[in-house]
């Protein structure tokens, strides 16, 4: 696994500059600002909300589906821009990043723990106990 990041510095800002980047800097049409919030345990599941005004669609994909890019669908919970998904996980450390609009993988801000993967991503690491 690769190099592990705690709280929310410096990767925080690479990510916040890689989401403006890839967004584009159209004048017709401004990229939304994602905000994903901390996982949260529930009994035999973890919730995991996002923040994503303007998004049509948005996806969990982790370590514990394959990284499957549309396998796990979150919904929008206030009729506008906070989506989410209860997700049963087993006890261990996962990771995960979202998916929006099919596209556009989001770097979780805020996780417990960070890890680069090897390949120009860092994933947002959840723990269950």
């Amino acid at each position: 696994m690769g190099m592990r990041l705690k709280g929310l510095g410096r990767a925080s800002r690479t990510v916040l500059i890689a989401i403006v980047l890839l967004g584009g800097f159209s004048a017709c049409a401004k990229p939304p600002v994602i905000t994903p919030s901390l996982p949260k345990p529930l009994a035999g599941a973890v919730r995991f909300t996002l923040l994503a005004p303007g998004a049509t669609q948005v996806f969990l994909a982790g370590s514990f589906n394959g990284w499957a890019k549309d396998a796990i669908p979150m919904k929008m919970v206030d009729g506008g821009s906070l989506w989410s998904v209860d997700v049963p996980l087993d006890e261990g450390e996962h990771t995960f990043m979202y998916v929006v609009d099919g596209v556009r993988w989001v770097t979780p801000p805020q996780a417990e723990e960070f890890v680069t993967d090897g390949f120009g991503q860092t994933n947002g690491v959840v723990i269950v106990r």
